[in-house]
């Protein structure tokens, strides 16, 4: 989540250099430019923008991932080919110290650190029959946490990457007192977490286990309280301004934001599915805007957010979306969401602006 913080510095510099006001409303989402991959690279199932969005890059099913230039298309650079029978490249982020260095993290439990520069590779992490969905850097960049298959929570020191904590998961035989821990560590995969914008400190995790779970790594146990309800299977966690946006893999209910202080529901968002959204990914974007997308309408959509009459009810604009043959996978912004791009499980990646 440090990467929300550096954008909105380096958009605000940018306006004011270019003596203009970025605009208060979007209106249309458009497609700039279809990237058509090799049918062997499996499918996207990792997108990240660099921090002032003049680079893509893109993690793929078979393992590969590549660099690409966000307005044309073009391939700027090959990080890593794709291996046959290789494990997916699940998670990918920006260091926020050394911003030309890119974290990827993979199925088969490793976490590898790119130089986007000269396409130098360090393999920095093995986390033994672990499978790394999802890791983040917290705001200031000193430290960084992975999650997935063990529901274990690893956070490491950016600087050696050296490991600071473990904060394993709940087993079923494991049990305090004869009772349950309400306040357990996670029962289940984790696909999602996100450090706070506001706190480097605090981040938060979702998965298959139907909890929001808020963490703070100044304590040895870590969670400090959760939010039941999503049932989360992709990066479709965010947070801004002390909201949690939360995409859960469901027909319906599926978008829905929560307050972090009080763990409340503050909106249910409704996705436009006749059969159901089964999110796969969320953001926030700028204008009152969330971006999000999944396998029930196999599509990206721009949804504008008011609040209605009554929480949680909501008033939502359909802003556009972007139509794919598959389940979306992936979505990431830049720029608040003037630009973003959608990966799924077909070869086609879809490079798209909110204007």
């Amino acid at each position: 989540m440090a990467r929300r913080v550096l954008e909105a510095a380096l958009k605000a510099g940018q306006a004011i250099d270019e003596g203009k006001e970025l605009p208060e409303k979007f209106t249309k989402v458009e497609v700039l430019k279809e990237v058509e991959v090799e049918k062997y690279m499996g499918g996207v199932f990792a997108l990240q923008y660099n921090y002032d969005g003049t680079v893509l890059a893109v993690g793929f099913r078979g393992g590969g991932v590549r660099l690409y230039d966000p307005i044309t298309g073009e391939l700027i650079r090959e990080l890593r080919a794709n291996r046959h029978g290789g494990y997916s490249i699940m998670c990918l982020r920006y260091h926020p110290k050394e911003p030309h260095l890119l974290f990827a993290g993979t199925a088969e439990g490793h976490v590898y650190c790119y130089n986007t520069l000269t396409g130098d590779a360090n393999h920095i992490i093995t986390e033994q029959g672990n499978e790394i969905n999802t890791l983040d850097f917290c705001v200031d960049g000193y430290l960084y946490a992975t999650a997935g298959k063990d529901l274990a929570v690893r956070v490491y020191h950016t600087k050696n990457n050296k490991l600071d904590k473990t904060y394993e998961g709940y087993r079923k035989n494991t049990e305090l007192q004869g009772q349950v821990d309400l306040e357990c560590g996670n029962t289940m995969r984790v696909y999602a977490l996100k450090f706070s914008p506001d706190n480097e400190d605090i981040f938060i995790t979702a998965g298959w286990d139907n909890h929001i779970k808020i963490w703070d790594v100044r304590t040895n146990d870590g969670i400090k309280r959760q939010i039941h309800g999503p049932h989360v299977c992709g990066d479709a966690l965010d947070m801004r301004d002390k909201h949690i946006l939360a995409g859960s893999w469901c027909a319906k209910h599926a978008l829905q934001v929560f307050d972090y202080g009080e763990g409340t529901l503050l909106q249910d968002i409704e996705f436009p599915a006749k059969n159901g959204a089964f999110l796969y990914s969320a953001q926030f974007c700028d204008n009152g805007v969330v971006l999000a997308g999944g396998s029930g309408t196999n599509s990206a959509e721009a949804l504008e957010v008011s609040p209605g009459p009554k929480r949680p009810n909501v008033d939502v604009k359909h802003i556009g979306g972007v139509q794919m043959s598959k389940p979306v996978q992936a979505i990431d912004s830049a720029n608040g969401g003037r630009l973003f791009a959608v990966g799924s499980g077909d070869n086609i990646i879809k490079l798209c602006a909110m204007t």
